[in-house]
């Protein structure tokens, strides 16, 4: 949920309120947001974001990325080790490895495992016992050399900054009250069945995983916000939430403009977006700032697959997505109907439906 453009003497700032698996990326990359968060930091601060940004690049492209620079250390700290027992077994005429070679291959395997598996998307987003203690040492141990205050991103114990809610950002004193009302504020939400197999894509362990699994899965840990209404990171990961949380707070909205996904096609050029007003007077009340912003938008998915997005539902998914979301369909006026998908029910109300059995 980072500021785009900060607010400057007279100048309005641009804050982008960065709903998950919507489409926010890029458009925080267009504003060179990973270069503006590292001015006026430490170098540790500096390492910190630019090592935030290549794992969120890494992330978007796979589940448990292999390629990585964490990796080719690891290889290195191998051969390395190989090298040091070898020299150790010839100089001595027997088997006689260093403590160092230990050492090395102690760290290259605590490294790969670490940047593989458990820093990953699957990995904190969904297994407790990795995602609290995850938060806890970017915070504290490494000295949340992974967080930008001013720039509102990165991650410290709070959880994933740019992507906090409105509320949760005036909560934690983040932004105030008076930023929000000055600058220009938008987010970009998207239909929440299409939405919820992007969650999916983003956060399975890997291919193998059906979505019915995942599906059952999410909503199990999805318990404390579905019992309780519990938005704290610490119970449910920011993923999971619904797009309304992050834009309304009590009924009422919080962010000047609310742009649907389906919509940016308008404001490719000026003349789609003229085109478009007239269609749409919603359209013409978004403020021009935020249109020039969403007219330099890069529309990239790193996540494209063979299969339609409406394609991954059966009936029990369905009515599990519509439960867990029901509200973004009611607040932002997406219909509860597949229409891609004749053979399935509409969902059931939640009151009116059985809840999953979740059988294997």
């Amino acid at each position: 949920m980072p500021w785009l453009i900060r607010p400057k003497d007279q100048t309005p700032g641009l804050f982008f309120v960065h709903v998950p698996r919507c489409g926010g990326t890029s458009l925080t990359k267009h504003f060179d947001v990973p270069r503006k968060c590292r001015q006026g930091r430490s170098l540790w601060g500096k390492f910190g974001m630019v090592y935030f940004w290549y794992r969120d690049a890494l992330l978007e492209k796979a589940n448990f990325p292999v390629c990585t620079w964490e990796n080719l250390i690891a290889l290195i700290e191998l051969l390395v080790s190989a090298a040091l027992i070898v020299m150790g077994v010839v100089d001595s005429g027997r088997y006689k490895a260093p403590i160092v070679a230990y050492t090395l291959i102690c760290s290259c395997f605590c490294l790969s495992m670490s940047s593989t598996f458990l820093a990953t998307a699957p990995m904190i987003g969904r297994v407790a016992f990795i995602h609290r203690p995850y938060l806890l040492v970017v915070h504290y141990v490494l000295f949340r050399f992974m967080e930008s205050l001013d720039w509102c991103t990165g991650t410290n114990v709070k959880g994933y900054i740019m992507h906090l809610t409105v509320p949760k950002l005036l909560r934690y004193g983040y932004v105030s009250p008076e930023d929000m009302s000055s600058s220009c504020t938008f987010a970009v939400v998207r239909n929440p069945y299409r939405r919820m197999v992007s969650i999916y894509l983003f956060n399975r362990f890997g291919p193998l995983e059906s979505f019915r699994h995942f599906m059952r899965s999410w909503y199990r840990m999805l318990r404390h916000y579905r019992e309780r209404g519990e938005t704290e990171e610490w119970y449910t990961p920011c993923h999971g939430l619904p797009m309304s949380e992050f834009t309304h707070f009590g009924g009422k909205q919080l962010v000047q403009s609310i742009v649907k996904q389906e919509e940016l096609k308008h404001f490719k050029s000026r003349e789609a977006a003229e085109a478009a007003e007239d269609l749409d007077s919603s359209l013409a009340a978004i403020p021009a700032l935020v249109r020039d912003a969403l007219s330099g938008m890069p529309h990239a998915n790193r996540r494209s697959t063979s299969r339609e997005w409406w394609e991954y539902y059966d009936q029990e998914t369905l009515n599990m997505a519509y439960e867990l979301y029901r509200r973004d369909f009611e607040v932002f006026g997406y219909s509860p109907v597949l229409e891609a998908r004749p053979d399935l029910d509409p969902p059931a109300r939640p009151e009116d439906q059985p809840a999953p059995s979740f059988e294997r």
